[in-house]
């Protein structure tokens, strides 16, 4: 059973993927400009006619753009995402550099927006009525409202340039001997202003799923029964924690939309600077690379919180397939 619910969901997740190869592509081939001079690299000028022939021949830019769309699409299965008209190197090269920063930022902002959100969610939403219920909605409201560009102007002015505790820009120092410690203090900024434009929606989400299991008549049976309030915390925080696994990955792809902003205003080398370069370059080559290992490391995110949700609720076990 549940090799068929991971076999669906797999084949789901390649679909998701055709889909934003195929809209991005001829999105971009919308844009004004001449998309094979993009494949001929950043040495253009210096290629011979015959190489500049053998480019156009296989991705077949002198053909239709269904026709183009499908060369490209054979060459990225193969393996091959093209060369950099940026950086004259192959896209594929590039992004391997660039990924582990966007992993790395990602998974320590999750972690500590999880965390973070568990705890105020379930605190608030036991205690309905009390100033953690009302002080949540207020935070969760405020924080969910600024802009993250803004918040992290905030962050350069009070701890770079005021304080001048914390770098401002960039993963690690120039010469790349700061080790760890200097690693972390590069993470903080663009970190935390993930973190705080989004915890609070998070757990304003879990606080009212809380609110609403809380009142559910098997609670009120539990208590009457007296059953400890420890294991009527556990079992309505197990509840509320599916529908808000749930919004997590609704919000996991404007999450990574969110990172590309803070990602360019820190200067940190991940995906998501890449791919403001690659649009303001007309590198089209390596933004689609960009855009496609972006789909792919959301569709492993959404995967991964599905086995989850799959392994929490026995309905799904159920049910089997969604």
């Amino acid at each position: 059973m549940i090799s068929k619910w991971v076999g669906k969901r797999m084949v789901m997740g390649i679909v998701v993927l055709f889909i934003v190869s195929f809209l991005s592509f001829f999105i971009m081939q919308a844009a004004p400009g001449d998309p094979a001079a993009a494949f001929y690299g950043g040495n253009a000028q210096t290629l011979t006619t015959a190489e500049k022939e053998r480019i156009t021949r296989a991705y077949a830019l002198d053909r239709p753009v269904a026709e183009q769309y499908v060369a490209w699409l054979g060459e990225t299965v193969k393996g091959n995402l093209g060369i950099s008209s940026k950086e004259g190197r192959p896209v594929s090269d590039i992004i391997v550099e660039r990924l582990p920063n966007t992993l790395l930022l990602f998974s320590v902002t999750m972690f500590f927006i999880v965390m973070g959100s568990l705890w105020l969610g379930t605190v608030a939403g036991m205690k309905a009525g009390s100033m953690w219920d009302k002080g949540l909605s207020t935070f969760s409201i405020a924080t969910s409202s600024i802009p993250a560009f803004w918040l992290g102007i905030l962050f350069i002015y009070f701890f770079a340039v005021n304080l001048g505790i914390l770098p401002s820009s960039g993963s690690g120092d120039v010469e790349g001997t700061g080790g760890v410690i200097d690693k972390i203090r590069h993470l903080i900024m663009p970190a935390g202003v993930l973190i705080v434009t989004h915890v609070g929606i998070y757990a304003r989400f879990l606080q009212e799923s809380i609110k609403i299991e809380n009142g559910q008549y098997y609670v009120k049976v539990a208590r009457a029964n007296g059953v400890m309030e420890r294991f009527i915390r556990k079992g309505i925080v197990r509840n509320a924690s599916i529908p808000y696994l749930n919004y997590i990955a609704m919000t996991i792809p404007s999450f990574f939309g969110g990172s590309i902003i803070v990602e360019s205003l820190f200067a940190w080398p991940g995906l998501g600077q890449l791919t403001v370069k690659a649009v303001a370059t007309k590198d089209y080559p390596l933004l689609m690379g960009s855009i496609m290992v972006t789909g792919i490391l959301v569709v492993m995110t959404l995967f991964i919180v599905d086995l989850i949700m799959y392994a929490m609720d026995p309905k799904l076990r159920k049910g089997g397939i969604r």
